[in-house]
Formats: C-alpha cells, structure tokens, sequence
C-alpha cells in the first residue's frame, strides 16, 4: 500500500512539473512571436553624390 501511495505521489509532482514547464514555453513561444511579429523598420537608404556613403533619407 506504502508503494502504491509513492507512486500516485511520484506522479503528482510529475504532473505538476509537466504542466508548468509546458506553462513556460508557451509563454516564450508567444513572446518570440510578438518579437518577430514587430521587427524594427529599417529607413532608405540614399546615396551621397559627393561622399558615395549612404545615408538614411531625410
């Protein structure tokens, strides 16, 4: 009976754990997806005549 308390216990706490990991990644998958979702703009670019650099255009 002792082992049969230890086990369900055993499963419990491995339950428990399980859930919570699977709490975490969907918390990070949700995260990279608003970060990709928002990438930062890149501004044009232009040519300098003078210099030939780019610069951002204005």
């Amino acid at each position: 009976m002792v082992q049969l308390i230890a086990v369900a216990a055993i499963g419990g706490v491995a339950y428990v754990a399980y859930q919570s990991f699977k709490k975490h990644m969907d918390a990070l998958k949700r995260e990279e997806r608003l970060r990709s979702e928002d990438p930062k703009q890149m501004p044009e670019l232009e040519v300098d005549p003078e210099t030939g650099k780019y610069r951002p255009k204005k």
